[in-house]
């Protein structure tokens, strides 16, 4: 109770304080309306687009902050009654310097020469959609939550770009179906808009709206700078369905059990219960064409953390978000409340999820979120790729309400259920964000989890909110951050208290029974010498103690890093380690690290080059582990010879040498991609584990026969490399047919 109450009190603290932002009010674009029909095909050639007014004021925040852009760039706004047109012309002096290399769907363009759209539908500096085209018209969108802090790149919606190179310029023609929005049905609406481009051969990015460039890369993002886009007037959403039934067909081959046929049926329906909220349902939820997860190498006493990949759950997942932020890009998060990966997958096997439903939008300040998901009982035995599972129905229910507060700040509260037939999981808590400027922002959370006893109906002493409930010492999470960052340096500190009962089934928790005190300063300056552009250099700092107040782990980390003027970058970090491990650690089968206290140093250097045609990294650790050695490389590379075709080899290596025993890690993956089209491509992706003794293939084949249609042809295989299991252990080959329908 003590937690609530600490946590009350710096909410209360927060309520009565007063943030100020600085805002971007003189910049307002105008939409025209059309009613003639716009064919997107990237020429602009219809005579309502010489009739929007254009845009033509974009200035940088990549290299030099508020430099006008070096290239001009116009930008012309359409919309009917359906759709919201974009329609850039990119003047480029020099064509052959346009960096354009991809053409597939959702893969990442930052590297490449592209536009972009961020449209803030709901006007409140919060969230938004994100659109980014390139020259050779490839997609990519972005659903943003929390100003940018948050983002789910694997979201998906329905519209339409295309692009062309010309002689002295590149075109591109954007539509986004209002259906694909959601924002407040009046007569005449305003949004928050910011529009973008990056021009690669001067590493250069800019706006329409200025951005800070002390958020990097994650500038472009900012909900919290942006525009105002007006004139859209009669526009709704009407009462809008979408209907995307599949039809899968299909064998399926495993040593064990020899070859089936598959075949099934099922779909996803999206309901506009208001202009502000929407319904998606699922039914026999199928996720064939999901990419399988990379494979990892584990040296730590933790679980690895794999992120969401399934449509579905990527609807509006950024509202479901409640947890403790990255501490890096690369490392897990220390806690997620709901970790919809909790859902349908168990010890490696797909559980079948029978009907899904979740409703998620605005209620005037509040955003609300409703996720409701029945799984069926499934029983495998265990093989030498997975392991055994036996479980029965299970029934998730998420609950998410957050309230908008002043300018980007809000609180909010999320309670989680987990239903057995005769168990019972629950998590709750409250949340804050609070930006009392836009280089200030401070977070914070609470939460608890309370578990039912396994005989069911069983009651149990001690503090427990329902009879049946077991009782637990500390079921109890707290966490405090605050940070500061301006274009010259960082600094940001926070306190993590998990206690060790503390059990979200429903979620993902990197380390129970720990207090964590964390600290990190950059000084990031521009350098603007020779060939060094800016420079990023500072200490990190981790303590770590267990629930009895005992140092458990320290960690003290400098880093340096150099971003170059001709693309790439270099950095060097130095670690100095400290672990009191309590109990012996089996880091592999029959290799221990006994119990006991450890101080060891180690040291991780990474180089980073990238061009039109090559991207490379190189990275190479080596120092002391525990009471032994470590040594290892990470090699990857990027090589695109067309804007068509793609390979992307990646291995890793590791060999820990140790008293009580050594062993070599190997992780070998590759990904061999081919675009016939932007709407039809190819994949190969292999990968090899040594210390699963598996090779994986995925061979995949997407062809968008309509926005928002796909045919998929998927043929896995997995092969075991052991003397135990040695060779082709399961093959799947199925076609999967999908149809969004809008009437």
């Amino acid at each position: 109770m003590d937690y609530l109450c600490r946590w009350l009190s710096i909410l209360l603290l927060l309520c009565i304080s007063v943030g100020v932002h600085a805002g971007t009010e003189g910049f307002q674009a105008e939409a025209y309306r059309t009613y003639e029909s716009v064919e997107v095909d990237g020429e602009l050639n219809e005579s309502d687009w010489q009739k929007a007014i254009p845009i033509r004021q974009f200035t940088q925040y990549e290299p030099d902050e508020g430099a006008a852009m070096t290239e001009p760039t116009e930008v012309r706004i359409l919309y009917d009654d359906r759709h919201i047109y974009f329609g850039f012309v990119c003047s480029e002096s020099e064509r052959a310097k346009i960096v354009a290399n991809k053409m597939r769907r959702d893969t990442m363009l930052y590297d490449n020469d592209n536009v972009f759209v961020l449209l803030d539908t709901y006007n409140d500096r919060r969230s938004g959609f994100f659109f980014r085209v390139n020259p050779l018209g490839a997609k990519e969108d972005v659903a943003i939550m929390d100003s940018g802090d948050s983002r789910n790149e694997n979201w998906n919606a329905v519209w339409d770009s295309r692009a062309k190179i010309n002689g002295d310029n590149w075109t591109t023609e954007i539509a986004i179906p209002f259906s694909q929005l959601r924002f407040k049905n009046e007569e005449t609406s305003t949004w928050g808009l910011n529009l973008g481009r990056t021009i690669q051969k001067n590493q250069e990015e800019g706006t329409w709206a200025p951005v800070p460039a002390a958020y990097t890369y994650l500038a472009r993002y900012r909900t919290t700078q942006l525009g105002s886009l007006t004139g859209l007037s009669g526009i709704s959403q009407r009462r809008n369905i979408e209907f995307l039934p599949y039809f899968l067909p299909g064998v399926a081959r495993t040593k064990e059990d020899g070859t089936a046929s598959v075949f099934d049926l099922g779909g996803d329906v999206k309901v506009s219960v208001t202009s502000n909220l929407t319904a998606d349902l699922t039914v026999n939820t199928d996720f064939a064409q999901v990419e399988s997860d990379r494979e990892e190498t584990n040296l730590t006493r933790f679980n690895l953390f794999f992120p969401e990949k399934r449509q579905f759950f990527l609807e509006g997942a950024g509202l479901f978000d409640f947890g403790i932020p990255r501490t890096s890009y690369n490392a897990p998060p220390p806690l997620l409340l709901f970790y919809s990966r909790r859902i349908g997958i168990e010890e490696g096997h797909a559980i079948p999820i029978m009907a899904g439903g979740k409703v998620t939008g605005k209620v005037g300040g509040f955003g609300v979120g409703l996720l409701n998901v029945l799984t069926d009982k499934y029983s495998a035995d265990a093989t030498s790729s997975v392991d055994a599972v036996d479980v029965n129905r299970r029934n998730y229910s998420v609950l998410r309400i957050k309230r908008d507060l002043f300018t980007g700040s809000s609180v909010g509260m999320i309670a989680i259920n987990k239903q057995g037939l005769d168990t019972h999981n629950r998590a709750t808590g409250v949340d804050f964000i609070y930006r009392p400027t836009g280089e200030i922002n401070f977070r914070g959370l609470w939460a608890r989890t309370f578990e039912s006893s396994e005989i069911s109906g069983q009651a149990s002493p001690g503090n427990s909110i329902l009879s049946n409930e077991s009782p637990a010492i500390n079921p109890n999470a707290l966490y405090f951050g605050g940070n500061w960052q301006s274009s010259v340096a960082r600094v940001n500190a926070s306190y993590t208290d998990i206690g060790e009962d503390f059990n979200p089934e429903a979620g993902y928790v990197y380390r129970t029974g720990s207090r964590w005190f964390r600290g990190e300063a950059r000084a990031t300056p521009y350098l603007n010498w020779s060939i060094f552009r800016r420079l990023w250099t500072g200490p990190e700092v981790n303590f770590i103690l267990d629930s009895d107040n005992q140092l458990e782990t320290r960690t003290f980390i400098w880093s340096t890093w150099l971003e170059l003027a001709t693309q790439g970058w270099g950095g060097l970090r130095v670690y100095r380690n400290y672990e009191n491990l309590t109990d012996d650690f089996e880091i592999r089968e029959g290799i221990i690290i006994p119990s006991g206290r450890y101080n060891y140093n180690n040291y991780n250097l990474m180089l980073n080059a990238q061009g039109q045609v090559f991207n490379g990294r190189f990275g190479f650790n080596i120092g002391d582990f525990y009471n032994g050695t470590r040594r290892g490389f990470d090699l990857r590379f990027d090589i695109r010879l067309t804007g068509r075709f793609s390979l992307e080899p990646r291995y890793e290596f590791n060999r820990v040498t140790l008293p009580e025993g050594s062993f070599d890690t190997n992780i070998f993956g590759s990904r061999i991609s081919y675009s016939f089209s932007t709407d039809l491509f190819t994949k190969l992706f292999v990968q090899w584990n040594s210390d699963r003794n598996l090779v994986t293939t995925n061979f995949l084949v997407n062809y968008i026969y309509r926005p928002g249609s796909d045919f998929y042809f998927v043929f896995n295989q997995t092969y075991g490399t052991d003397s135990l299991s040695t060779g082709l252990l399961d093959t799947t080959l199925v076609g999967k047919v999908t149809y969004w329908w809008n009437p």
